[in-house]
């Protein structure tokens, strides 16, 4: 299995050697033939090569089974226009990651604010490429406009294709555990993309 390694910046490359000791411990005891390859992404990929995230490191990522991406400083990088890309949207909107799965539950060696006896084990479904986040809904620009000095305003795009894709992902990990999914949403306030949302969410179940 190869896996790409991108430390970025900040603690990235601290958290990435701490990733990669891991596998490799994982790799020594089960032999899962880990192979680990390194390129360079923020601030270090800007100085040698004037862009935080190059097309070419994009694209090598496609041919990898894994990526392990280390923090980045995004908020301390230049104007999109002097090479300042937004390495984790890049990836996000480059491969179509689309699904941000996030397990959370109670370990029995760990303490919690659970109450005595009661557990908890649930997996959040996020979709990761629509939204209010400005970086996610277009092919070019941010999704903000500042028509004056005292407004701002940011555009929110949401699509069936998304919301059905995200919800089957959840279904799909449903029926290999409880059978249960619930639906965050705020449809009673935004009408029509949150009532789309839920709209593909039913559709699906």
């Amino acid at each position: 299995m190869r896996i790409l390694v991108l430390p970025c910046d900040g603690i990235g490359p601290e958290i990435t050697s701490a990733a990669v000791t891991v596998l490799n411990a994982l790799d020594k005891n089960y032999g899962l033939g880990f192979e680990f390859d390194y390129e360079d992404v923020g601030f270090k990929s800007l100085e040698k090569h004037g862009t935080t995230l190059r097309q070419e490191t994009l694209d090598k990522a496609k041919t990898y089974d894994g990526i392990i991406l280390g923090t980045q400083s995004h908020a301390d990088y230049p104007v999109p226009e002097k090479g300042g890309r937004n390495v984790s949207a890049g990836f996000r909107i480059g491969l179509d990651l689309y699904a941000n799965v996030r397990p959370a539950r109670t370990r029995p060696f760990l303490t919690s604010n659970m109450k005595e006896g009661k557990t908890m084990d649930l997996v959040i479904m996020r979709e990761a490429t629509e939204g209010f986040y400005p970086d996610r809904n277009m092919t070019r620009g941010w999704g903000e406009v500042m028509p004056s000095p005292d407004m701002a305003l940011s555009t929110r795009k949401i699509t069936r294709h998304c919301s059905e894709r995200i919800a089957r992902k959840a279904f799909e990990l449903a029926m290999q555990r409880k059978k249960k999914v619930t639906a965050i949403h705020k449809a009673n306030s935004f009408h029509m993309t949150d009532g789309l949302f839920l709209e593909a969410v039913l559709t699906v179940a």
